[in-house]
């Protein structure tokens, strides 16, 4: 009876050491996204090829782990599906171009009853201005030209690509709430680290969470001619594995189509890969990779200056360069009309006097008298002070 007893015993503290575990782990899993773990990158074997099943070509190249069912919308927006995965070639099925999303406030409005606490309880604290948070999971991401290293512990070159985005987006009005933690080291667990300073993000009020990251390919698929200049391309990436999907990727659809009519190439593509990348948090996160390790830290600041200027316009807000315009614009047609008044002033009194030489003398008179009264009153004035 006591070995019974005792044996039962251990069964049960057994089962609530299980339980305790089940209780502790799996919610932090699922709150972080699982698949993030099974998707960081694949330094070890290099990296990715994406390729057309028909014609064989290569979509694009990326570190990230691709895997069946991911799509992906490239720079000329033709949407592809991943079919198959044949070692570091993953095979894709072209479904035709497609036309982007256009931005819906309130499709967005509606979305967020769909996110957490936290991010209800950080809008509340908002003013009327738009709030952005900027954050890097992996924050020790470096760019070798520049950096001497593709990896600096301490802060990477990244952290001063998110430093050019703040100051860009502060520039238009924005207020920029910029995270420099660096969540080292650059493991599975990256992600779960970084969903603490998302939350602390959304607490402040942040309407939209930029993650970002730069990729780890060989430089010239980051590079493209923009506006006739050499620029480092950025990728935006979008979790599937969250219940904001949708939003998440018209977000990012939107943000393409309003950076292609300005910078053409500038956005590399849209991968919707499997994970997480806390975008379940809200509806309008994404994560952008701005160049590879081998691109120039330089190239990459320039690239998300130009990309600033479709957040801004996203969010409504106008370019500097925009504002100067319509200010000049304004002052030209206040110019214009005080121009008009002036010759149709001049045509009537012409009319009214009979001729330019009478005219001439109504108006030194007018001018000599108005200047006669300014001078006695000026020194009534100082008559007086004395």
């Amino acid at each position: 009876m006591i070995l019974v007893r005792k044996q039962l015993y251990r069964e049960i503290c057994l089962l609530a050491a299980f339980l305790m575990v089940m209780v502790i782990f799996v919610p932090c899993t699922e709150a972080a996204g699982f698949p993030d773990i099974l998707d960081e990158r694949s330094s070890k074997e290099g990296f990715y090829s994406m390729r057309d099943l028909e014609t064989e070509e290569i979509i694009m190249k990326t570190a990230r782990l691709i895997h069946t069912d991911d799509e992906y919308i490239n720079q000329d927006n033709i949407l592809y599906r991943v079919e198959r995965v044949e070692g570091n070639t993953a095979w894709a099925r072209n479904l035709g171009k497609i036309t982007l999303s256009d931005f819906n406030r309130e499709v967005f409005l509606g979305n967020i009853g769909n996110t957490d606490t936290y991010f209800l309880e950080g809008q509340k604290e908002q003013t009327g201005e738009t709030v952005l948070g900027i954050y890097h999971s992996h924050g020790a991401e470096s760019y070798v030209p520049s950096d001497g290293s593709e990896s600096i512990p301490q802060g990477g070159g990244i952290i001063d690509v998110g430093n050019n985005f703040a100051h860009a987006l502060e520039q238009k009005g924005f207020k920029v709430i910029h995270s420099t933690e660096t969540h080292v080291p650059h493991d599975a667990m990256a992600y779960q680290r970084s969903r603490r300073t998302a939350e602390e993000l959304l607490r402040s009020g942040a309407a939209a969470l930029f993650d970002v990251h730069r990729d780890a390919v060989p430089p010239e698929e980051y590079i493209e001619v923009v506006n006739n200049e050499e620029e480092v391309q950025i990728q935006l990436v979008v979790g599937r594995q969250n219940q904001n999907l949708e939003a998440n990727r018209d977000f990012a659809e939107s943000l393409k189509k309003i950076t292609d009519e300005e910078y053409p190439n500038l956005i590399k593509g849209i991968f919707m890969a499997r994970g997480n990348y806390n975008q379940d948090m809200l509806p309008m996160a994404i994560l952008l990779e701005v160049g590879a390790h081998e691109n120039t830290k330089e190239g990459a600041e320039n690239s998300v200056a130009l990309f600033a200027d479709a957040v801004g316009a996203y969010f409504g807000a106008e370019s500097a360069e925009a504002r100067e315009g319509l200010g000049m614009v304004a002052l030209r047609s206040i110019l214009w009309i005080i121009l008009i008044a002036a010759v149709a002033l001049g045509v009537y009194m012409l009319i009214g006097t009979g001729s330019t030489e009478e005219l001439r003398a109504k108006l030194a008179h007018f001018f000599k008298k108005e200047f006669a009264e300014f001078g006695r009153k000026g020194n009534r004035e100082g008559e007086g002070s004395e």
